[in-house]
């Protein structure tokens, strides 16, 4: 079962090389089924050889090869009965290696395969790491650091060109050893790589774009009056439906997120989205009637802030003079030596005229309440508003 953040890293992965996503899904399928660890949470997925313990430290460290022999961890050649008959499991490869660690860690690591591309320790430095043990403390690091290792290897070995043409037998061949015919490696990525094309086509899936890309396609739309809400670089719900609305207008695949022909079509496109007559005539009693929520909420708030000016006023209707004393208390204050004495002062002394503060808080909301609903009358005359 492949993750959702696995499936991200290799996609995005694939479009920075060019790479079809569903021929890299299919090979990281076929080499470790989408488990980039083994149960510890930090090792990454392993598979010791045998075979190759045998020759790295027949190269390396020779003195120490009859100790592996001894140990059962080192064989001359590859041989499907004794390879893997005890990693059958994460515990049984995670003791496995602890057991050729112990002989020799460099060349332990050497002599397994490493991560969800199943990259082989002794490419670490054809990779451009410094060691295989550098290379396994780096794919330890996380997913996108493990898929870094799958395309250097690919690239490295010059198989791109069979992956892009979607030729297995001959990638297969590169990737896996010529004994690849025998784990059928060819027909199984073959069928994977079906597989995760019709789902990807299908728009079940999609990386998530970068920030770059979203900010390009924020303003963009934004400039041909598409609702993309606050231009952030976040692909959110916004962005994701007005780059829907911008596909289905140019008569393009409506995926809902950027791809090579929907960028295309949007760096050439100068002409705003047309906005409806009914749309950019409508009236405040238009919106009521529809039922928008957001009206209906200023509507009862500006109702409520003419009950605080009715309290207000009815406190004030038996004081007369108001104005003058008003005007007496701000005097008192300017003169005031303190800016804290200052505020003091004024609060006593409108003390009495609690009132005013009432009228002036209920003439605040009230024109916080009218924004609000001349902001949501200009959204629906532009066609931006997509809600209620």
């Amino acid at each position: 079962m492949f993750s959702q953040e696995i499936i991200d890293a290799i996609v995005v992965a694939a479009n920075k090389e060019s790479w079809p996503a569903s021929a890299l899904l299919a090979v990281v399928e076929c080499e470790t089924s989408g488990k980039p660890f083994e149960t510890d949470g930090h090792t990454p997925t392993l598979l010791f050889e045998r075979h190759k313990f045998y020759s790295e430290l027949q190269e390396h460290q020779p003195s120490k090869l009859k100790a592996a022999i001894a140990k059962g961890l080192a064989i001359p050649h590859w041989s499907r009965n004794t390879q893997y008959k005890d990693q059958g499991t994460s515990s049984g490869r995670l003791s496995v290696i602890a057991k050729a660690r112990a002989i020799d860690e460099e060349v332990a690591n050497r002599a397994a395969s490493w991560g969800l591309g199943q990259t082989m320790g002794f490419n670490a430095e054809r990779l451009h790491y410094e060691s295989a043990t550098d290379m396994v403390e780096e794919l330890s690091r996380g997913i996108a650091e493990q898929i870094d290792a799958l395309v250097r290897e690919i690239k490295s070995s010059r198989l791109d060109r069979y992956l892009k043409a979607k030729n297995w037998a001959a990638f297969a061949k590169g990737y896996n050893g010529t004994g690849y015919k025998q784990n059928k490696y060819d027909t199984r990525m073959a069928a994977a790589d079906a597989q995760w094309a019709r789902r990807l086509d299908s728009g079940e899936m999609h990386a998530k774009p970068g920030k770059a890309i979203t900010l390009i396609y924020q303003s963009k739309l934004k400039e041909l009056n598409y609702p993309v809400g606050k231009v952030d670089g976040d692909w959110g719900d916004l962005i994701t439906g007005a780059t829907s609305a911008f596909q289905r207008r140019e008569g393009l695949k409506i995926t809902g997120h950027p791809n090579d022909e929907t960028t295309e079509h949007l760096d050439k496109a100068t002409e705003p989205r047309p906005v409806s007559q009914a749309r950019s005539e409508a009236t405040v009693d238009d919106l009521r009637a529809a039922g928008s929520e957001t009206i209906e909420a200023a509507t009862k708030g500006s109702t409520l802030t003419k009950i605080i000016v009715g309290a207000g006023a009815l406190g004030g209707a038996d004081q007369t003079g108001v104005l003058d004393q008003a005007q007496e208390v701000v005097g008192k204050v300017q003169s005031a030596k303190a800016v804290m004495d200052s505020i003091q002062d004024l609060a006593i002394g409108l003390k009495p005229y609690w009132w005013v503060g009432l009228i002036v808080l209920g003439f605040v909301m009230w024109r916080c309440y009218g924004s609000v609903i001349k902001a949501r009358l200009r959204d629906e005359q532009l066609g931006l508003h997509l809600g209620r």
